[in-house]
């Protein structure tokens, strides 16, 4: 065998029922093993080969068999060595070479067949051959097992980077939830502010008529005891009294009419004129906060609007007037208080942009199996290279103070959760108009794209739209799909006020 610069030293097995001719096989690759690199081992049936190599567990590098062996044939053998040690290279001896033997012995996995009686040289040269074939296949077993490892490693780190990707999504949506609650309590804090001021008046009015009711009720009073007063003296048959009485209550008697015309009515009308008006209150209130349909139900998306409008008045301070031209549209499945804090979003942007005096327009109408909602102010407008960003969180064009840059990030994930979309015109100095497209099935799409996108649940407000959350929702995703082959993209736009 030729030497090399490291040489490496192999284990022969050599395989025949006929002593002298196991002799000669090793005595000849001894005798061209010039580098010693060769060691042997002999076995006269399959048997006692399979007990060798048990022996040994299985460290063999090449086992040259006969083919026709009492017992165990040469093939049958192989086809054991290959099962339990598929490392092992293998050379098939034979002076027959039978069709279907030579068949057997190469399906059994054998690397060479030789004939007896065989070359000398041409034996060699197959050892040789087969040796470095071993060498070869158990170089790819070791990469392969390497690459095996080194795929469970890789999976390793993905499973780690989706676990982290998933921590990172939880703590983003948890923080988005704080936010939201944020932006909820802020527009809650405006929102009872100008209900207590609604409020405010038809209370005055039901605490003045009561005062004004508490007054005539003392005067109808004096007027009673003194008609008790002329009864007993005319029982006495005082006639002085009589007199005196009979006089005094003639004259009282316009001040008893007006009481009883006017006095009392006037209490009792201003205090049940400002009980009607805050029990209206109460009732748009509760119609907008919509506290008992979380879920989803047909509502009246007009009839949210009116209810928005009537509860953010203050907002407009009788200084901005309000053209409604609602159109006849069918009732939509939707989340109702979820859209009716769109519209107080979207109202309240409008008025707060429009300083003194101005109008907002406010137009429904269905159209394409759509309701479309058009809100339309003449405010100052919003600035063209901030037009792109007023759907971001946090982002806001109010002075500082005023507002936390996620109204319009918060409407924007409520109309896309409703399948919906909303989008923004606006010129500076000539006002702003929002359009809010709600397909009537909207709903439906919206967790059917969801379930095939593998969207995880979300809260009750969803603001979703944040870029970041959205990139590790698509690597999640498409980690599942094919391991380690996450892409990332950019997100939807969020949400935000202008």
């Amino acid at each position: 065998m030729e030497s090399s610069e490291s040489p490496t030293r192999y284990k022969l097995l050599v395989v025949d029922d006929e002593p002298h001719v196991l002799e000669t096989i090793i005595d000849v690759l001894e005798d061209r093993d010039q580098d010693g690199l060769l060691e042997f081992f002999s076995a006269t049936s399959g048997e006692e080969a399979l007990e060798m190599l048990e022996d040994r567990h299985g460290e063999i590098d090449l086992v040259l068999t006969d083919q026709r062996m009492p017992g165990m044939s040469g093939a049958e053998l192989l086809e054991i060595i290959h099962e339990r040690y598929p490392l092992i290279g293998s050379v098939v001896i034979s002076g027959f070479a039978e069709f279907e033997d030579m068949r057997s012995a190469f399906r059994s996995g054998i690397f060479d067949y030789i004939k007896k009686p065989y070359d000398e040289d041409h034996l060699c040269g197959v050892v040789k051959s087969s040796l470095e074939k071993t060498e070869l296949r158990r170089r790819n077993a070791h990469l392969v097992e390497e690459l095996k490892e080194a795929n469970r490693l890789l999976e390793q780190r993905v499973n780690e980077r989706t676990m982290d990707l998933r921590n990172s999504l939880e703590w983003l949506k948890s923080m988005q939830q704080q936010l939201i609650q944020s932006e909820k309590m802020s527009s809650l804090g405006q929102l009872v502010a100008g209900i207590a001021h609604e409020i405010n008046n038809p209370a005055t009015s039901v605490y003045a008529g009561a005062e004004a009711l508490e007054s005539n009720v003392e005067e109808l009073l004096i007027f009673v005891e003194r008609y008790k007063d002329l009864l007993k003296a005319t029982q006495d048959g005082d006639a002085a009294t009589t007199e005196e009485l009979t006089e005094e209550l003639s004259d009282a008697e316009e001040d008893v009419d007006y009481l009883l015309e006017e006095g009392l009515p006037w209490s009792i009308r201003s205090m049940k004129e400002g009980a009607v008006r805050i029990k209206d209150i109460v009732r748009n209130l509760k119609t907008f906060s919509r506290v008992d349909e979380a879920e989803v139900k047909h509502a009246d998306v007009n009839e949210g609007i009116r209810t928005t409008e009537k509860l953010v008045h203050h907002e407009f301070k009788n200084r901005i007037t309000v053209n409604e031209e609602f159109g006849d549209i069918p009732q939509l499945e939707c989340y109702p208080g979820q859209l009716n804090q769109v519209f107080m979003n979207l109202l309240v942007n409008a008025a707060q942009a429009i300083e003194g005096e101005g109008t907002i327009w406010i137009k429904t109408f269905a159209e394409n199996n759509s309701i479309v909602v058009k809100i339309k102010d003449t405010g100052g407008g919003i600035p063209e290279n901030s037009v792109k960003d007023i759907f971001n969180p946090f982002f806001t064009s109010k002075p500082a103070g005023q507002g936390t840059g996620l109204g319009l990030s918060i409407s924007y994930s409520i109309v896309k959760k409703h399948g919906g979309d909303i989008t923004v015109e606006s010129e500076p100095g000539a006002g702003t108009e929002f359009t809010i497209l709600l397909p009537f099935d909207g709903i439906q799409k919206a967790k059917e794209m969801a379930k095939e996108d593998r969207v995880s649940a979300r809260s009750q407000y969803e603001f979703m739209d944040v870029s970041r959350i959205e990139e590790l929702e698509r690597e999640l995703a498409q980690i599942d799909a094919s391991p380690g082959t996450a892409d990332k993209g950019p997100g939807e736009p969020s949400d935000d006020n202008h």
